[in-house]
């Protein structure tokens, strides 16, 4: 057994970062506008309303549902 602490890594670490997707570069692209308050109160409207909405939940197994 190695008693050094810097032998004793993580092998998962040994290995290089895929590459990210392209989706996570966004370069060149303008930064999207920020809400205006307006539209956070449509929004905060709109989540206030689906949160109140009751949705029964289905208890049907897969053989049912098809």
């Amino acid at each position: 057994m190695n008693s050094d602490p810097q032998a004793d890594h993580d092998q998962a670490l040994a290995y290089p970062e895929p590459a990210a997707h392209p989706n996570w570069h966004q370069h060149g692209r303008p930064a999207p506008a920020p809400l205006t308050p307006d539209r956070q109160r449509h929004n905060q409207e709109l989540l206030l309303k689906a949160l109140r909405t009751h949705r029964p939940h289905t208890h049907r197994n897969l053989a049912e549902a098809s």
